[in-house]
Order: C-alpha cells, then structure tokens, then sequence
C-alpha cells in the first residue's frame, strides 16, 4: 500500500502506520486476545486513534474504528 492512493504524504502515512500499530497495545481483548488500532488523521492536522474493546457478550465489542471515531467528537 502506498500513500500516494490514499492523497497522503510519505510522512503522513508513516505516522497514521505508527499510531495504529502503537493503540494496539490499549486494545482490550481478553477473549479473542486479537488487538486492533485505528488512527485517523482529521483534516485539521491532529491523529486520532483507538483500540477494539470486546465485551462478554459479543456482539457488544466496539471495533477500532469506531473508538477512534468517538474520540474524535
């Protein structure tokens, strides 16, 4: 994947890598032990992230996606 598909810089694209694969490691995932990141970058230039949060009952988790999304509002 390269960044010039996605209308992101080299150094852009770098940084949303690093900041998915860094909230990965605040996933809750005791079930599946399966993290995940997601980092987006808002169009006023700061990245936000989130991690996948699982819950006993499954379909209660919230997907990385979403968190980051959230968080963003």
């Amino acid at each position: 994947m390269s960044s010039s598909n996605h209308g992101l810089s080299e150094s852009q694209f770098t940084t949303l890598q690093h900041e998915a694969v860094n909230a990965k490691a605040k996933a809750y995932c005791p079930y599946s032990s399966f993290r995940v990141g997601a980092a987006f970058l808002a169009s006023d230039g700061p990245v936000i992230v989130g991690a996948n949060i699982e819950n006993a009952s499954y379909p209660v988790g919230t997907c990385a996606e979403r968190v980051a999304l959230g968080r963003a509002v």
